[in-house]
C-alpha cells in the first residue's frame, strides 16, 4: 500500500480592511496597503496574531536577536474571519530556525510593481454598505409615502401602502434583496475570506474553486459584478460560511451595493406608481 506525499493546498484565506488587504497564496502573504503591494514569504513571518486595541490583525516578521521586528497591521472587524486567518496562517509557517540564526524578514519583502488606489468610496463608507443598501429602498418608500398624504391623495396613499400586484412585485424584489443582504449579514459575521480561481465551464457558467480550512476544494459560482484580485483576472475574493459551505458569496464593491439599491428602490417605486395611475383611469 502506497500513501501520497503530496501535501494539502493550503487554504487561500484573505482579510480586507478598509485600508487594505492581505491574503495567503503560494507560500507567501501578500499585502495591499499605503498604495504598494508586498509580497512577503513565509520564511520571512514569525507570527500572524490579532491585534491589541483596535479591532485587526497583526504580521511581525522575523528578526535577528536583540532587534526590533517590523509589524504590518490590518484593520478587520470580523472577529471569525480574524482567528481562522491568524490560525491558518500560524499552521503553515516553517519550523523556525536556532534564535542566533535569524534573519531579518523584513529584507526578504518584495514590493511588487505598480500601485493600489483605494477608492474613496470605500475610505468613507467602509462598513456602511449594509446600512445603505438596506436604508435607501426604505427611506425611498417612507418617502413616497408621506408625499402623497402631504398633498393629500388618500387614495394614493392607501394603494402605496395596501396595492396588491405593485406590492407583491415590490416584495419580490425586496425579498431577493433581503436574501441576498442576510447571506452576506451572515458571512461578514461568521464567514471565510478566501481566493478563488477559474477552475472551468459548466456549460455556459464559469466556475471557480477555492480551498477552505479542511483542505477541501469548493466550487462555486462569481458574481459578474465583482472586482478581480490584483494577482491575476481570474482570480476573486469570496467569503463563504463554515457552517453552510454552499452559502458563497463575492465580495462586491460599495457602490454596486449603492446601484443595486437604488435600481430596488426605483423599481417598488414605479410599480407603485402604475398602481396610482391605474386607480385614477379606474
Amino acid at each position: 500500500m502506497t500513501t501520497s506525499s503530496t501535501p494539502s493546498p493550503l487554504p487561500s484565506v484573505a482579510l480586507r480592511g478598509r485600508a487594505g488587504a492581505l491574503w495567503l497564496e503560494g507560500g507567501s502573504l501578500l499585502l495591499e496597503q499605503d498604495g504598494m503591494r508586498r509580497r512577503i514569504p513565509l520564511p520571512a513571518v514569525e507570527a500572524v496574531r490579532t491585534a491589541e486595541g483596535p479591532r485587526g490583525v497583526e504580521v511581525v516578521l522575523t528578526a535577528p536577536q536583540g532587534a526590533g521586528a517590523t509589524v504590518y497591521r490590518i484593520a478587520h472587524r470580523a472577529a471569525s474571519a480574524r482567528d481562522a486567518f491568524v490560525r491558518t496562517v500560524n499552521a503553515a509557517l516553517p519550523a523556525r530556525e536556532a534564535e542566533e540564526d535569524r534573519l531579518d524578514g523584513a529584507a526578504l519583502v518584495e514590493v511588487l510593481p505598480g500601485t493600489v488606489r483605494t477608492a474613496w468610496y470605500r475610505r468613507a463608507l467602509g462598513d456602511a454598505a449594509l446600512v445603505l443598501a438596506i436604508g435607501v429602498p426604505v427611506v425611498g418608500w417612507i418617502a413616497g409615502l408621506v408625499t402623497l398624504l402631504a398633498h393629500g391623495n388618500l387614495i394614493g396613499a392607501i394603494l402605496w401602502f395596501f396595492g396588491t400586484k405593485p406590492l407583491i412585485i415590490g416584495l419580490v424584489l425586496y425579498g431577493m434583496a433581503a436574501k441576498a443582504l442576510y447571506d452576506r449579514a451572515i458571512l461578514r459575521r461568521r464567514g471565510v475570506s478566501v481566493l478563488a480561481a477559474f477552475h472551468r465551464y459548466d456549460g455556459k457558467k464559469r466556475l471557480f474553486r477555492f480551498t477552505d480550512l479542511n483542505g477541501v476544494q469548493r466550487e462555486c459560482e462569481v458574481d459578474n459584478a465583482a472586482e478581480p484580485v490584483g494577482t491575476g483576472p481570474e482570480r476573486f475574493e469570496v467569503g463563504y460560511d463554515p457552517e453552510h459551505p454552499a452559502r458563497v458569496a463575492a465580495r462586491l464593491p460599495v457602490r454596486t451595493w449603492v446601484l443595486r439599491s437604488l435600481a430596488w428602490a426605483c423599481s417598488a417605486r414605479c410599480s407603485s406608481a402604475r398602481a396610482c395611475t391605474w386607480s385614477r383611469t379606474s
